[in-house]
């Protein structure tokens, strides 16, 4: 085989890859959407968090069960997501094979970080600072996809999925 076709043979198997984690990530965005909606509209419908605002009030953080709720919710969407993410890629688009529950532990907390990077820092950053030049925050948004997409797929696949000896 000619070095050009192992090439080639290696960018398709990358798009093909870069492919299957965009659809993990498409069931993520859903999967993370259900799930804050129903924290939001039935598990915690009415739900004060009395204590917790107290606390956070106590604390000098002013705060209101509504926002701590939302800040729940997003969280709980989060968490479960970023599982879904674990779970999918890596049995569907990295296929790390078998590992220990050590190597599995470890690999679901670079995949949160790597997800926390992107979407939780990085993102947002990207959004306020596009919106404050001008930007109509619906491009911002896309323009923020557009590049936390790529390097969450970089993160994990060099980082939170790497095999021994890649």
């Amino acid at each position: 085989m000619k070095s050009t076709e192992v090439s080639r043979d290696g960018k398709s198997k990358t798009f093909i890859q870069f492919i299957k984690f965009g659809i993990v990530g498409a069931s993520n965005t859903i999967i993370s959407y259900c799930v804050e909606m129903l924290c939001y509209y039935v598990i915690f419908s009415d739900v004060k968090f009395v204590y917790i605002v107290s606390f956070l009030n106590e604390n000098k953080i002013p705060s209101t069960g509504e926002a701590v709720k939302v800040v729940i919710t997003s969280a709980i969407a989060f968490i479960i997501s970023v599982t879904n993410s674990y779970i999918l890629n890596n049995r569907f688009v990295f296929k790390s094979g078998s590992k220990s529950m050590a190597g599995h532990i470890v690999s679901y907390l670079k995949t949160l970080l790597c997800y926390g990077i992107t979407g939780l820092v990085l993102s947002p950053i990207i959004k306020i600072l596009l919106k404050n030049s001008g930007i109509a925050y619906y491009i911002a948004t896309i323009s923020s996809l557009i590049i936390t997409v790529p390097l969450n797929y970089i993160l994990n696949k060099f980082w939170a999925f790497a095999k021994k000896g890649e």
